[in-house]
């Protein structure tokens, strides 16, 4: 039986290659290289400071690394790792040839292929951009991920805007604090070490209608504002310490007019 497959548009691959590839992206990227064997990882580039400044999926086929981005920022990636590439053997190749395939059916058929962040998002695969074998029903997988509270640089992120835990990368394994040195490390383990996160994104089911930015109300002080919404389920950028008590699951968030009320979904691997 033919695996029903969804084409991700909205994203690219970029390879990594060379006898330096590794060695150069591990100095660099926020997870472990060294770990990528039969499955991928999930990783991140962020600002000397600290901040995020490209989110990413990266897959290891023969000795090439492959890279899974939004195509909005794959001419940006590509320049700073030029940047950071000086005398390194490595090549930088934008692989139109290859496109991202994601399936919520086929968990148990190809475990090694399930989303590194969350099993909820199922399988993803780079295969041939001409595979025959999908449907074009990206907005499904695209709700999916909003419901579960993902985010990502391009689409609900903007680059160099938020520390990547505000993000909650370190719910998500998009951070390995055990691996030694990368770009933004010091600030990063410091919040790690301190728990200084004061902020985190977190989905949310509404019927009402948002716009972006539009902020969000609990006990008569703003808590945070509107990312993206999807139908019924939205994204929010949320001060999480106005809201963690015992009965969070059950508290009234409105917005600035008191005209619309939010729920919010806090995932399995939101910190209680």
């Amino acid at each position: 039986m033919k695996k029903k497959l969804t084409k991700l548009s909205n994203r690219s691959i970029l390879s990594v290659s060379g006898k330096d590839s590794e060695q150069f992206l591990q100095g660099i990227v926020t997870c472990d290289i060294k770990n990528i064997r039969k499955r991928s990882s999930y990783g991140s580039i962020l600002t000397p400071q600290g901040k995020l400044l490209y989110d990413f999926i990266i897959s290891k086929i023969n000795n090439n690394f492959l890279i899974d981005t939004s195509e909005s920022n794959m001419d940006s990636l590509i320049k700073l790792l030029n940047i950071y590439k000086l005398r390194s053997e490595v090549s930088l190749d934008k692989r139109d040839d290859l496109s991202v395939f994601v399936s919520m059916d086929n968990k148990k058929e190809n475990p090694n292929a399930v989303d590194p962040r969350i099993s909820e998002l199922g399988t993803r695969e780079i295969l041939d951009s001409n595979n025959e074998f999908f449907n074009s029903d990206q907005d499904s997988y695209e709700k999916q991920k909003i419901k579960l509270g993902i985010a990502e640089v391009g689409s609900e992120i903007k680059s160099g805007e938020l520390f990547p835990m505000e993000a909650n990368l370190d719910y998500l394994k998009g951070i390995d604090f055990k691996k030694g040195c990368f770009i933004g490390q010091e600030v990063t383990s410091r919040m790690h070490r301190k728990g200084k996160v004061k902020k985190r994104i977190i989905a949310f089911e509404s019927k009402d209608t948002f716009t972006s930015n539009e902020e969000l109300v609990y006990n008569d002080q703003t808590i945070g504002a509107v990312i993206k919404k999807i139908d019924d389920y939205g994204l929010a950028l949320v001060k999480i310490e106005k809201i963690i008590n015992p009965e969070r699951e059950k508290i009234k968030i409105t917005t600035k007019n008191n005209d619309k009320n939010v729920i919010f979904i806090f995932p399995d691997f939101f910190s209680e």
